[in-house]
């Protein structure tokens, strides 16, 4: 993990969570193709100063703020079980191919939880069919 300075004129978490999730959006919906591998560097970039500012303190103005207002960016709908069926064999692939072990975990868990949300989806969908 890379040492980085976190003083008062630093993005806080929320910021650079926000700045992630901006990115992250254009990754999934990408104006060029040819971008995505510079879109990864600058949310690499951007994850590294997030991991270093979790451990900071709460600033005081961002004390009880609440959850934000939905701005339409994410799609808050369930996944169909063929939705999460596909990510659980990306995510499966992705196993199959890594060799760092951190990251293997991480992947891991992740699709852990991926199966249970098929799970549960299979058996809402079944409850509603019955």
């Amino acid at each position: 993990m890379k040492t980085i300075d976190t003083n008062e004129t630093s993005p806080d978490s929320w910021t650079l969570t926000d700045r992630c999730r901006l990115l992250a959006n254009a990754l999934v919906n990408p104006q060029n193709r040819g971008s995505q591998d510079r879109l990864c560097i600058m949310l690499q970039n951007e994850l590294e100063y997030l991991e270093a500012t979790l451990s900071q303190p709460i600033p005081e103005h961002r004390k009880n703020l609440g959850i934000p207002m939905d701005d339409g960016l994410f799609d808050y709908a369930d996944l169909e079980p063929d939705e999460l069926c596909d990510q659980c064999m990306a995510l499966n692939f992705t196993l199959m191919t890594l060799h760092d072990r951190k990251i293997k975990e991480i992947i891991t868990y992740i699709l852990w939880e991926r199966f249970e949300m098929l799970r549960c989806s299979l058996y809402a969908s079944g409850e509603v069919i019955a």
